[in-house]
């Protein structure tokens, strides 16, 4: 009797425990999780990391390395955040280059080895070149860690904006604004793969080697003519000038007479 008695006691303690414990767990509202987060982890990223969680986008289609932009030197690069505690998440948010696609990997426990794909972030180049925004929906997951990154297209990637929700919202309530070009040094870069840049500069090159043979021959042209001329008046054999020819030799060059 005394055993029955304590495990209904029990069994009463955890009932009377479990709205304490429903009422601890976060809601699932439709907040970016990663509002203002600084990474816990990146690699082989150049840039203001915090531009990334800032809330600011670029205006679709603004050059794919602008200042808000931080670009991944490589396939291999990534960008990791602890969201504090295990959250549920089911929409990934993300401004970056067109032509790449990039994969979003959830953990637990941030350990190596337990990053699982949640989602890969598609190309999205049809739509337009430069930045452009992929708004995705996954089944709910628990993680408390997510990382980006991964990246696979031309090998020039960049991120603007990464934001991540319980519930992905109707809109991301991003702030747009304009963007200035990015700083006249990085006008010498060599361009981007698929621009037309280098193929325009080859022929504008070719263009202006032809003009200045052409100015050459025009100019010399006329020079060599009258040169041709004044040879022909001196009895001069074509391709032969005038002071080519052989001449009476001077006086004192002359054998003596016997």
């Amino acid at each position: 009797m005394r055993t029955l008695s304590a495990s209904l006691l029990a069994a009463a303690a955890t009932l009377a425990a479990l709205p304490s414990i429903a009422a601890a767990a976060p809601a699932c509202g439709t907040e970016n999780l990663l509002a203002g987060k600084k990474p816990s982890a990146s690699q082989g990223v150049k840039g203001d990391l915090g531009q990334v969680t800032d809330g600011i986008a670029a205006p679709e289609g603004t050059q794919w390395d602008a200042p808000v932009t931080v670009t991944l030197e490589g396939p291999t690069s990534s960008i990791t955040y602890d969201l504090g505690e295990v959250r549920s998440v089911s929409g990934i948010v993300m401004q970056a280059d067109a032509n790449d696609t990039y994969k979003v990997m959830g953990s637990v426990d941030g350990s190596p080895t337990s990053f699982k794909l949640l989602v890969e972030l598609p190309n999205v180049v049809n739509t337009g070149h430069g930045l452009r925004t992929r708004s995705n929906e996954i089944p709910p997951t628990e993680v408390r860690y997510l990382r980006v990154g991964d990246a696979n297209g031309d090998n020039y990637f960049s991120i603007s904006e990464f934001a991540a929700y319980c519930k992905r919202p109707a809109s991301p309530g991003m702030k747009i604004v304009d963007v200035p070009p990015p700083a006249a040094a990085d006008s010498q870069a060599p361009p981007k793969p698929g621009s037309d840049t280098g193929r325009w500069a080859l022929l504008l090159t070719a263009v202006a080697l032809a003009l200045a043979w052409l100015a050459y021959k025009t100019i010399t042209r006329p020079a060599t003519e009258a040169s041709d001329s004044d040879d022909a008046a001196a009895g001069a054999k074509p391709g032969e000038s005038a002071s080519d020819k052989p001449g009476e030799p001077p006086p004192g060059d002359k054998p003596p007479t016997v």
